[in-house]
């Protein structure tokens, strides 16, 4: 799936703050629960009548945020990712894709959800920056 996002912020800023997964997976993807390690975190996903439990890692490039996350439990081994790029100046592409047994299910209430978030996600960031000052 892909989406589009147009910032008034500055690029390089949008991109370091949705490098935080804390941010990232709450504001976006309404994440239930994130702990984070470093680059690495865990999160949980309530959707619809499954719980989607994921681990794995940030990384952070040059105009680019890259989620990549496997799942745990019942579904475990399955994964996908999570990408923001900069194509151009306060445009950013969205990518989302996640691959397994439930994967139209769960890229559809996934889908949903950034689709809803990135409506609102400029204010969001104004505030972040507000709250870091940044």
């Amino acid at each position: 799936m892909e989406f589009t996002f147009y910032t008034n912020h500055e690029i390089n800023v949008v991109l370091l703050i949705i490098a935080d997964p804390n941010f990232t997976l709450y504001k976006i993807l309404d994440a239930d629960v994130v702990r984070v390690n470093g680059n690495a975190y865990e999160a949980s996903f309530t959707l619809g009548f499954i719980v989607l439990m994921v681990h794995g890692v940030v990384y952070l490039g040059n105009n680019k945020v890259s989620y990549k996350f496997n799942t745990i439990g019942i579904s475990g081994g399955e994964g996908g990712f999570l990408e923001f790029t900069a194509v151009r100046d306060r445009e950013i592409k969205v990518l989302f894709e996640y691959e397994g047994k439930l994967g139209s299910f769960i890229n559809f209430m996934l889908g949903r959800r950034i689709s809803k978030n990135i409506k609102k996600l400029d204010e969001e960031i104004r505030l972040e920056r507000i709250k870091r000052k940044i």
